[in-house]
């Protein structure tokens, strides 16, 4: 299997709050060369401050530019009810694989998610589902006993991780089915993924750099030990160490390549001018 790259695509928003779409419409066109798919409306794209019709519409735009087969439509939302709603819209534009963050803001046990992931499957027949987990944004950790049994369920193609889901990926790749993939939301730890038998990563990093990650992904199909792997990975960690800690951050770095408006909705820390200009500055020289 070859190195997976999916970009984690963030939303430029002006300054009062409007989606600037010829602007993400330009993220699109720039990232496709380069990368293998990508999720749209996730984390990294504000997903909780979107409204339904602007998921669908960025589901569409994505579409349209990377085809159908490339995107994956995150339909994570806060019920089951919700989730069924964005994921009918979203299959009714072609979209075959779709992302589903776990239950967050009430605590759910192993039994309450694992009926969640049941009932997301079973109203979204013919759908390709990645199981998405978060433990510091949604309070569940999904135990790998748990795990096993939601990638059991019918229509399940693999798994997501992000934060300290990623601690327990060996214990993840155990309980996968034949087939299934399973993607590390670390940008910084590709080849470690894909030596413990995953598929790749998804990376908002990537949204700033896809020609560097594009180039690491191509590396390692040919050698993953060789000296361009290697090479191109320590760079990909810089990048990462710089970019990855925020969404502000990448945003400053995408800006570098996509010219627009890539404020947020949501509250999050600002940067000082230093850190906007060094990650303009790693912007241009890693385009």
């Amino acid at each position: 299997m070859t190195a997976q790259i999916v970009s984690a695509l963030p939303i430029p928003f002006s300054a009062d709050g409007a989606i600037e779409w010829d602007t993400f419409d330009a993220l699109l066109t720039r990232v496709s060369p380069h990368v293998h798919a990508a999720l749209v409306a996730g984390t990294t794209g504000e997903f909780p401050a979107l409204d339904d019709d602007e998921r669908q519409e960025a589901f569409f735009r994505a579409c349209r530019v990377l085809g159908a087969e490339r995107v994956i439509a995150h339909i994570g939302h806060a019920s089951l009810r919700q989730v069924v709603r964005v994921g009918r819209a979203a299959a009714a534009l072609g979209i075959t694989r779709m992302a589903t963050l776990t239950p967050y803001y009430l605590p759910a046990d192993d039994t309450a998610v694992i009926e969640f992931y049941r009932g997301v499957t079973s109203a979204l027949p013919g759908i390709e589902h990645y199981v998405y987990l978060f433990p510091e944004r949604t309070g569940i950790v999904v135990s790998p006993a748990a795990f096993h049994e939601i990638m059991a369920l019918p229509g399940v193609r693999g798994a997501k991780l992000s934060g300290a889901a990623t601690d327990l990926l060996v214990e993840y790749i155990a309980e996968l089915q034949p087939g299934q993939e399973l993607y590390s939301g670390d940008d910084s730890t590709l080849p470690t993924v894909l030596r413990e038998g995953g598929t790749g990563v998804v990376s908002g990093v990537s949204a700033a750099y896809p020609e560097t990650f594009g180039r690491l992904a191509a590396a390692l199909d040919d050698d993953v030990d060789g000296a361009d792997a290697v090479s191109l990975q320590a760079t990909v960690q810089l990048l990462v160490a710089l970019t990855g800690p925020s969404i502000i951050r990448l945003k400053a770095a995408v800006s570098g390549n996509v010219p627009g408006g890539w404020d947020s909705r949501m509250s999050m820390a600002a940067i000082d001018d230093t850190l906007h200009g060094e990650l303009l500055d790693m912007a241009a020289r890693n385009a």
